[in-house]
């Protein structure tokens, strides 16, 4: 057993460090880069991001057939549940018209991905919290996989933010001018998506609970961060050439391949 201080605040550094790393490094690119093509990178992020936290809920029970009880009807309507919540919330945002959205509603936008994003992390820290709290090991670093894991878990948690830099990137880039303001945001943005994960730690070290709920729940709100990407790629007034078209189809194979490379260090 590792004591819960010794446990829970390592934790908060690796996951609200890495995530406004990432934040920072995909607003410092929007300065370059045309906020579609950070949108589509993002976008293959987000391929990943989905099988695995949907593979964290079981496949919602899929192997179950018709027998999976009360258990898989709880993991599908959580999955439905999460997606519907995020689309309701944000009805009054023009999220299907980008070109309506952008700039209009402030950080709005790019706050509801960070917390769609970020739900999964109820079942991660969970996964955490019960493990610190139930290792026979002194050692942090050896409870969880070693060097290698603790490089996939912070590359991780890198990667998946990016996707609501890229949303911050094209809903939110003129929401403040200065430096100052610009931080603020970021750290906003980090808090926001990192709060999910400390309360799943808080609580799996006191508890012993079935995570696949959470993560379940998890896939289910993600679906707002897709739709939040996709659109500035197909509301765009001006006409994409062929050669936009594969740059795009690059970018999302990039992302893919990129989180798909911070995952092998967790399975070395």
């Amino acid at each position: 057993m590792i004591g819960f201080p010794d446990s829970f605040l390592p934790w908060i550094a690796i996951t609200l460090i890495p995530a406004f790393v990432g934040l920072l490094i995909t607003i410092l690119a929007g300065n370059i880069l045309n906020p579609r093509y950070l949108a589509a990178f993002a976008i293959g992020i987000f391929l990943w991001f989905f099988v695995d936290t949907i593979g964290g809920a079981a496949s919602l029970d899929v192997n179950s057939g018709f027998s999976g009880g009360g258990g898989q009807i709880a993991l599908t309507g959580l999955f439905a549940i999460g997606l519907l919540f995020f689309f309701y919330f944000d009805r009054n945002r023009n999220i299907l018209s980008p070109p309506l959205a952008v700039a209009k509603y402030g950080l709005a936008i790019p706050l509801l991905v960070a917390a769609a994003v970020g739900i999964h992390g109820l079942g991660e820290g969970a996964a955490f919290g019960g493990t610190a709290a139930l290792t026979s090991s002194t050692s942090l670093l050896d409870a969880f996989g070693g060097f290698s894991g603790g490089v996939s878990y912070i590359l991780h948690k890198a990667l998946e933010p990016m996707m609501i830099g890229a949303c911050y990137c094209v809903y939110a880039k003129d929401h403040v001018t200065s430096a100052a303001g610009r931080l603020r945001d970021l750290l906003l943005l980090s808090i926001t998506f990192a709060i999910p994960s400390l309360l799943g730690a808080a609580t799996g070290y006191f508890l012993t609970y079935d995570r696949s709920y959470f993560y379940a729940l998890g896939a289910g709100t993600s679906i707002y961060a897709l739709i939040s990407l996709a659109g500035p790629l197909f509301g765009n007034a001006q006409p994409a050439n062929s050669r936009d078209t594969i740059r795009i189809a690059l970018l999302i194979a990039v992302g893919l391949l990129v989180i798909y490379f911070a995952a092998l260090f967790h399975s070395d």
